[in-house]
C-alpha cells in the first residue's frame, strides 16, 4: 500500500508503506473462479511449466512459489497480474532424482487482469521462471540489479523479476522458459450482484473491518493507517441513524477497538448495524488475543473488510485463517492491499468447502465473493473503498449495486477485481 503525495514526510521516509510475500499455498485444486473488473480485462494464460523441488515439498507449493515471479514480470511491464494463488493445475508429473530432489512437471491456467488501458493484449506471452525453486537465493544473488531490482530485499526479489529489462540475460539452465497461449478468460462475468438479500437474512448487518499501521508498528495519530481508522469510524457514524460510538477495551495485538451501532431503513423497516473497527499492527504477526476479539466477530459478519499492508502476501494470508466460517451464511470479503488478487491462497475457499461440504459448495465460493486489488494500492483509499460496501450495503433495497457498480467506484489504479461471484442469485 503506497502512500499519496499528501503525505511528504513520510515519503521522505520511504516511497512505499504498504508492502505488497509469495502466496502460500497448499495441495487443494483452485476451481475457475468467476472473475470481474471494470478496469481489466481477464485472461487465460495457459502454459506448461517444469520446476525442480525438494523431495518433500509438495507440488502445488512447488509451482504457485516458482510462479510468484510472474507478478514482477507482468506488473513491471504491463500493469496487470495473475491470480497466482488460485491457479489451477493438471497434468501434474513428479519425477524423482538421486539427490533428494523431484522434476514437477504441469499445465498450468493462470488467470490474469490485464489493463484495458495500455498494451494490446497479446496472443502468447513469454514466461522465463526460475527452474530450481531449491536455489532461489542463488538465482536472486545473480539477477537482482540485471533483471530488475528488488524492493523489499533480495529475498523478495520474485516480486520485481524483469526479465525484459535492459541487458537482462538470463541462463537456460537456470530459468523454465514457458510460452504461455493467451485467450479471454471463460469464466469473465459482468452485471452479477453481492448476496445482498443474504447480508440482511437475519434483519440486522453485522460489519468487520481490520485497518493496519502503515508507516510503522507504533499506534501513532499520525500514522496513515490511524488517520483512515478514524476516518471510518466518523463516516460510517454518519450513515447511520442514532449511529453511537463506543471505545472498546485494547490489548496487545488489538491497538484500537472500535463498535459503532445505529439504524437504517431497509424494506421500509428499522433495522440494526453493528460496525467493529479493530487496529492491529500487523495481521501476520497478532497474538491469541486477536483471535479472542476477532472469532465471534466474524462469526456473524456480513461485511469483512481487510485496509492495510499485504506483506508480500502475509498479512491477507494469516487473516484468511482467522476467524470462524458459519455454515450456510454469505460474506463479501474486501482485501484492500497490495496485489491482494495475485497473493491470496485457497484457504478461504478451503475453509468454506469443509464447512459446507463439498457437494453443496464445490469451489468455496457460493457463500463469499471477494474483492481485491492487482496492483499496489494507495492509504488515502482505505476509507473510500471500504465505505462504498457500507454505504452500498445499507441501501441495498432502494438503490441495489451491482459488482460493475461498485468498481466504478474504486481506483482505477488499484485494478480492482471481484472474484468467486459465479453462482450469485440475487438480482433487483
Amino acid at each position: 500500500m503506497r502512500l499519496r503525495a499528501f503525505l511528504p514526510v513520510l515519503l521522505a521516509l520511504s516511497s512505499t508503506a504498504v508492502a505488497c510475500t509469495t502466496p502460500a499455498a497448499d495441495d487443494s485444486a483452485a476451481g475457475n473462479d468467476a472473475i470481474t473488473s471494470n478496469d481489466g480485462k481477464i485472461l487465460d494464460f495457459t502454459f506448461t511449466g517444469e520446476v525442480i523441488a525438494s523431495a518433500d515439498t509438495k507440488a502445488r507449493q512447488a509451482v504457485v512459489s516458482q510462479l510468484a515471479y510472474t507478478q514482477g514480470i507482468l506488473t513491471t511491464n504491463e500493469r496487470g497480474n495473475g491470480h497466482v494463488g488460485h491457479v489451477v493445475l493438471t497434468n501434474v508429473v513428479e519425477t524423482p532424482s538421486a539427490d533428494g530432489k523431484k522434476k514437477i512437471t504441469y499445465t498450468a491456467q493462470l488467470p490474469v487482469a490485464w489493463p484495458k488501458t495500455g498494451n494490446a493484449v497479446p496472443t502468447s506471452y513469454d514466461l522465463p521462471i526460475p527452474k530450481d525453486i531449491t536455489a532461489l537465493e542463488a538465482f536472486n544473488a545473480k539477477y537482482d540489479g540485471k533483471c530488475g531490482a528488488n524492493e523489499y530485499g533480495q529475498e523478495e526479489f520474485w516480486h520485481d523479476f524483469n526479465p525484459k529489462a535492459a541487458g537482462c540475460a538470463l541462463d537456460d539452465a537456470d530459468v523454465t522458459r514457458s510460452r504461455a497461449i493467451v485467450k479471454p478468460y471463460a469464466g469473465e462475468t459482468t452485471g452479477k450482484y453481492p448476496e445482498y438479500d443474504q447480508m440482511w437474512k437475519d434483519g440486522e448487518l453485522d460489519v468487520v473491518a481490520v485497518f493496519g499501521l502503515i508507516s510503522g508498528t507504533t499506534d501513532s495519530d499520525t500514522d496513515p493507517g490511524v488517520e483512515e481508522y478514524k476516518r471510518f469510524v466518523s463516516g460510517t457514524q454518519g450513515l447511520l441513524t442514532g449511529g453511537t460510538v463506543q471505545a472498546n477495551t485494547k490489548s496487545a495485538s488489538v491497538l484500537r477497538d472500535t463498535t459503532i451501532t445505529g439504524k437504517v431503513t431497509i424494506s421500509g423497516q428499522q433495522r440494526p448495524v453493528k460496525i467493529d473497527v479493530l487496529l492491529v499492527s500487523e495481521m501476520k504477526s497478532v497474538g491469541p488475543d486477536f483471535d479472542t476479539r476477532y472469532s465471534p466477530l466474524s462469526e456473524k459478519a456480513d461485511l469483512i473488510m481487510y485496509d492495510g499492508h499485504a506483506g508480500l502476501g502475509k498479512n491477507v494470508n494469516a487473516l484468511a485463517r482467522k476467524g470462524i466460517v458459519t455454515a450456510g451464511k454469505y460474506q463479501l470479503v474486501l482485501l484492500n492491499g497490495c496485489q491482494t488478487f495475485a497473493y491470496i491462497d485457497t484457504t478461504m475457499n478451503d475453509r468454506r468447502i469443509e464447512a459446507n461440504g463439498a457437494a453443496t459448495d464445490p469451489a468455496g465460493t457460493k457463500f463469499m465473493d471477494v474483492i481485491g486489488n492487482a496492483l499496489p494500492g494507495y492509504t488515502n483509499n482505505l476509507t473510500n473503498m471500504s465505505m462504498s460496501l457500507v454505504r452500498a450495503s445499507i441501501k441495498s433495497d432502494v438503490a441495489p449495486k451491482s459488482f460493475n457498480d461498485l468498481l466504478n467506484e474504486m481506483p482505477q489504479e488499484h485494478l480492482v477485481v471481484v472474484f468467486g461471484e459465479e453462482d450469485n442469485r440475487f438480482h433487483p
